[in-house]
């Protein structure tokens, strides 16, 4: 279809310039008939308000056809039951054509004026060639060249939409559904068949609707382009991405949605951060056992004392008692640690503190030897706050630093700085005096199952699950190295916009 202008007189209707626009028209508006003269660019079709028309006679009509150039002529009739007699008439005596606003509300409009505008265009070369059979022929071929090209084009676009491997679904500016695909229907699980033309909030599960609502008002308010969210979905999970659709004029007519089952995927990441966790935790447990070793050494040494004590004094027994309460207490909060680090969650996106985040960090790692010469070097700008799942950021930051002791074979300086990088993200910088990472390797490494450490003492994952939770919790992960200074950047959405978003900011 070629991109025409189409006049509008004296009708405001917005889904009707969506459409108009969607299917490569260009609505161009005037308030009356006498304003069609001012128009100062071609044009192919007009379209009248019903109360523009009025009792029109034929001489009337005669002049509006002078205006229009020959165009053909549509009146937009908002009721067909509440048309006036006069109008009925000027209709019938007339060959005005006739859109209807049910038409444009179900979105069987543009039909209709592609074939008003394509049947006028062929008509004047109808009135061309009817000088000799010859060329009525010709022109009869024409048409049906025409006609086959539009119908190759709509099988084209058919065949297209349902081979795509993704569910596809376009929703216009109204909240419409203009086009949605088989493999959409199967993911989302709808039943019904005709639903082109409905709105969205009617078809969609409901989950999938809040998420629709939030882009369509985020598009609206010329938001971003582009945004993908993963939503658990009966015994699925479907990475929902959504395109912003734009008119020549980078106006927004719609959103355009892309939904893949992302099921099997979620749940291999699943079990690769599991076996993660459990290389990190042997790493952690020599430690851990050396330090529960010092507080069970003395609740063993009291208890024997007070075995051999024949006459007990009440101020030694309760200097006791405490003693051994206090390091049970230890005892305690290092096994808790360790179960918090290891048990499995599922994936809970909150507010949090960062200083807070990185602080339990460190008490994993506080107890192994590769720490003892350790020295760390808080630099936490306060006030910061991230939004993404706790356990998950604790696992990145405890890679990361682990990997700085290793570096520096457990003896320098470790420093831990935070800071804002706009209200939207917050930089966490983790630096050490190591050995650096040689040059030859750094394209290499966030790549799966590659390390640098002996057999059996790394399986070359930690890094990688570290960029891809980095990735899917909205962030960015990058590093600068040279010997005795290498620094890994860890960038994280901020919590302040997320609360912006809620409308609660509170001051923290």
């Amino acid at each position: 279809m070629l991109i025409t202008n189409i006049v509008l007189v004296n009708i405001f209707d917005q889904q009707l310039e969506s459409q108009l626009k969607l299917h490569g028209y260009n609505p161009i508006f005037v308030s009356d008939l006498s304003s069609i003269l001012d128009i100062d660019v071609p044009f192919g079709m007009v379209i009248i308000h019903e109360n523009s028309i009025g009792e029109a006679d034929s001489k009337d009509l005669e002049r509006l056809y002078f205006v229009s150039n020959g165009v053909p002529i549509c009146v937009y009739i908002e009721d067909p039951y509440k048309i006036s007699q006069g109008l009925k008439f000027t209709l019938i005596e007339s060959t005005l054509e006739r859109i209807y606003k049910h038409e444009v509300d179900n979105g069987m409009a543009i039909s209709r004026v592609d074939r008003i505008y394509l049947t006028s265009g062929l008509d004047s070369l109808l009135r061309l060639y009817q000088q000799s059979e010859d060329d009525k022929i010709l022109l009869q071929k024409e048409i049906n060249l025409r006609n086959r090209i539009l119908e190759h084009e709509r099988e084209l676009n058919a065949n297209i939409t349902g081979s795509i491997t993704s569910g596809l679904v376009v929703i216009d500016i109204t909240d419409n559904i203009f086009l949605i695909n088989e493999y959409a229907k199967r993911l989302l699980k709808i039943s019904k068949n005709d639903i082109l033309g409905t709105k969205f909030s009617l078809v969609l599960p409901d989950k999938i609707n809040r998420f629709v609502e939030s882009v369509i008002k985020k598009i609206k308010g010329q938001w971003k382009q582009h945004e993908i969210k993963k939503i658990n979905f009966n015994d699925t999970i479907l990475e929902i991405s959504t395109y912003r659709m734009n008119d020549y004029q980078h106006n927004p007519i719609g959103v355009l949605l892309l939904i893949n089952d992302v099921t099997e995927q979620e749940n291999t990441t699943i079990q690769l951060y599991r076996t993660e966790k459990l290389a990190t935790m042997g790493t952690m447990l020599s430690g851990i056992a050396h330090e529960l070793r010092n507080p069970l050494s003395i609740i063993s040494a009291r208890a024997q004392m007070a075995l051999r004590k024949k006459d007990f004094d009440k101020e030694w027994a309760i200097k006791s008692f405490e003693s051994i309460e206090t390091q049970i207490q230890r005892c305690s909060t290092i096994i808790n640690s360790l179960l918090n680090y290891t048990r499995n969650k599922a994936v809970n996106n909150s507010i949090h503190k960062i200083s807070e985040i990185l602080d339990e960090t460190l008490t994993y790692v506080e107890y192994q030897n590769i720490f003892d010469s350790v020295k760390v070097e808080k630099q936490y700008q306060k006030g910061l706050i991230v939004y993404g799942d706790r356990s998950r950021f604790v696992q990145v930051f405890l890679n990361v630093i682990i990997n700085a002791a290793d570096a520096m074979e457990g003896k320098g300086i470790l420093t831990i700085k935070t800071m804002a990088d706009t209200q939207d993200y917050v930089i966490v910088e983790i630096n050490d005096t190591g050995c650096g990472i040689d040059p030859a390797i750094k394209e290499k490494i966030f790549d799966p199952f590659f390390t640098t450490k002996d057999p059996g003492r790394g399986t070359g994952l930690g890094l990688s699950i570290v960029y891809k939770i980095v990735q899917d919790s909205g962030g960015e992960i990058w590093f600068k190295s040279e010997p005795k200074n290498t620094s890994f950047f860890i960038k994280l959405p901020s919590g302040r916009r997320k609360i912006y978003e809620r409308k609660d900011f509170v001051s923290r």
